[in-house]
C-alpha cells in the first residue's frame, strides 16, 4: 500500500515538474507573440517561430515555441549526376609573338614593314590556319590598316604613307 503511495506521488511529482512554466513564460504568456533570432546584420524578429533557426533564438514574447506545432521536416532532395559527354571544348592555344615596340623592325611577316619577307609571311599565315586563329584577311583589313598606321605615326616614321588607302 505504501508503495502504491509512493509511486502516486512520484508521477504526480514529475507531471507536475514538467507542466510548470517560468516566472518569465508566465509574465510574457499574455503578449502578442513575437520571436527574436539572431541573424548576420542583426536581429530578426517573426510572429511565429522558426523551428530552423531554434539555436539562433534571442527572446520571445507570447506563448513559448514549444507550444506550436513543429513542421514536418523537409525531406532530402534525390540528386542525380549530369549524363556523360565523350568531348570538351578547348579554345585554340595563342601564337607566340614578337611584342610590339611601336616600329615594324621586329615583324617582318607584316606587309609594310621595312624588312617585310613574304616567306615569314606564308609561314605565319600557314600557322594561323592550322591553329585556326585566323579571323581577317591581313593584307586588306581595314583595321589592321589603322592600327599600323598609328604606329607608324606615332613613331614619326616615313612609311606612314605605306598604310594609308588613298595614298595606295
Amino acid at each position: 500500500m505504501l508503495k502504491r503511495i509512493l509511486t502516486l506521488a512520484a508521477f504526480t511529482l514529475v507531471l507536475g515538474a514538467c507542466a510548470q512554466k517560468s516566472a518569465y513564460e508566465a509574465a510574457v504568456e499574455g503578449y502578442e507573440p513575437v520571436y527574436c533570432y539572431q541573424s548576420l546584420g542583426g536581429v530578426a524578429c517573426h510572429k511565429k517561430p522558426n523551428f530552423t533557426d531554434e539555436r539562433r533564438m534571442v527572446n520571445y514574447f507570447g506563448p513559448a515555441p514549444e507550444f506550436y506545432e513543429r513542421p514536418a521536416p523537409t525531406p532530402e532532395p534525390k540528386l542525380y549526376a549530369p549524363e556523360m559527354v565523350n568531348y570538351w571544348a578547348k579554345d585554340p592555344e595563342p601564337l607566340p609573338r614578337a611584342k610590339p615596340h611601336g616600329d615594324l623592325t621586329d615583324r617582318p611577316w607584316i606587309p609594310g614593314a621595312p624588312n617585310y619577307d613574304k616567306a615569314a609571311n606564308r609561314v605565319a599565315t600557314e600557322r594561323e590556319l592550322q591553329a585556326g586563329t585566323r579571323l581577317v584577311d591581313a593584307e586588306n583589313s581595314p583595321g589592321q590598316r589603322a592600327f599600323l598606321k598609328s604606329i607608324a605615326k606615332a613613331d614619326g616614321d616615313a612609311t606612314a604613307a605605306a598604310f594609308d588607302p588613298e595614298v595606295r
